[in-house]
């Protein structure tokens, strides 16, 4: 069979008109060729190479859909299955940190379950569950301590350097870097003492030279601790006497209160003296005044 002859575009319509009015017309094709004065073994030939090649492409297009129809059942089973891939169970630290996480970013987020469970394809109703049973209390758990060390936030202990932000969410710099700075300084104990000694001068504060040395306050509260300045110095009373019938002696007998059972009685002196509850003043007065003198 020579090919190149059934390749003719030309031929190949002309003998596919013939084969489908053939086939509507219900003759058989020895009389369909009769009639139109054909060859029915050229005729013979060319459906057999139509037949066939109508096969091949019909083949071909079927593989081809179930190819399209395969991709398309693979996409809908790994949505499935990464929508509904967390689990929620309550022993798991993981799970529980995972919906922690989801449930404060969707409280900052103001949308709704349903809104942020399309926007992440999450389980609207596994993150109901989740958000119900920490508002109550049902699951306590800081989820920041679960995070890699990589993406947790590097805080600065030094007041002058403020705390860096995450390596997740700074954004990626490109250029040249600077050689690294030092985190931490060393400070000799003649340093410390004498940081430790300005903060005891008038007038100064600890926060103020800790801002000053560029230390943070609660270190040099500690330098203190270690070289005896935070103790507080005891007040040391002196003993005053004070001379009878002076008027700041006089000033302080009011503040004198009598003992249980006695009373205060002002003599004509300025001098007050105690004597028992019911006395008489008067007596009181006459007896003080006869002490005083040499005979009564």
């Amino acid at each position: 069979m020579n090919l190149r002859h059934f390749e003719n575009t030309a031929r190949q319509t002309w003998w596919r008109v013939h084969i489908d009015a053939w086939r509507q017309s219900g003759l058989d094709r020895t009389n369909y060729c009769r009639q139109l004065r054909l060859s029915k073994s050229t005729f013979d030939r060319w459906l057999t190479y139509l037949a066939g090649k109508d096969a091949a492409r019909q083949h071909a297009e079927y593989q081809a859909e179930l190819r399209r129809q395969k991709r398309i059942e693979e996409r809908r089973k790994q949505r499935v299955r990464h929508r509904y891939a967390v689990s929620t169970d309550m022993r798991r630290r993981g799970v529980q940190a995972f919906w922690a996480m989801h449930v404060e970013a969707m409280n900052w987020s103001g949308m709704g379950v349903r809104e942020y469970a399309a926007a992440l394809q999450l389980s609207s109703y596994s993150l109901r569950l989740w958000r119900d049973r920490l508002d109550e209390g049902e699951v306590e758990i800081d989820w920041r301590a679960h995070l890699h060390p990589s993406a947790r936030p590097l805080v600065g202990t030094s007041a002058r350097e403020p705390a860096s932000e995450s390596r997740l969410t700074s954004p990626p710099d490109d250029g040249p870097k600077a050689p690294a700075r030092p985190t931490r300084r060393f400070f000799s104990d003649e340093d410390k003492r004498a940081i430790v000694m300005e903060t005891d001068q008038p007038g100064a504060s600890v926060s103020s030279v800790a801002r000053k040395h560029g230390i943070v306050t609660g270190l040099l509260f500690r330098w203190r601790v270690q070289f005896g300045v935070a103790q507080k110095k005891r007040a040391k009373l002196a003993p005053v006497a004070m001379a009878d019938g002076t008027p700041a002696a006089l000033s302080l007998q009011k503040f004198v209160q009598p003992p249980n059972g006695m009373m205060a009685v002002d003599l004509s002196d300025g001098r007050r003296v105690f004597a028992p509850t019911g006395s008489d003043p008067d007596d009181v007065r006459a007896q003080a005044a006869c002490s005083g003198t040499a005979s009564c």
